[in-house]
């Protein structure tokens, strides 16, 4: 469950969707923090792809390699509201069905986290 820092309120469940192709898999070891700076009132389905930003040290949904490093995919839902939201489901490896994920799981983000996360063709 995500959270606020300075704000403990639980948000309702939405999605519900299972991305996950097997039940092996690894986290981050200690979350991240997605920066509410950048990502402003958006919100990020299962799914998403995350990168860090090697300047700030936070989560930003992913667009480049360049600047940013710990390519992952967020494996809840999360409801930004303009501030820091604390994550600890962050997948770095395992897999996950392809026709599942939203759009910002693209190409070069697939290419940039192979082998360590495989994409399986939704059956």
């Amino acid at each position: 469950m995500p959270y606020t820092p300075g704000n403990f309120e639980e948000t309702e469940f939405r999605g519900g969707k299972n991305i996950l192709a097997s039940e092996h898999l690894q986290y981050t070891e200690s979350g991240g923090t997605l920066d509410g700076a950048v990502i402003g009132n958006a919100y990020l389905p299962v799914g998403t792809a995350l990168a860090r930003n090697t300047t700030t040290g936070k989560y930003e949904v992913f667009s480049t390699t360049t600047g940013y490093d710990d390519l992952c995919i967020l494996n809840i839902d999360v409801q930004m509201a303009g501030k820091d939201v604390v994550v600890g489901e962050l997948i770095i490896r395992g897999s996950v069905y392809e026709r599942k994920l939203p759009a910002s799981v693209t190409a070069a983000f697939k290419t940039a986290t192979r082998p360590l996360i495989r994409y399986v063709p939704a059956v």
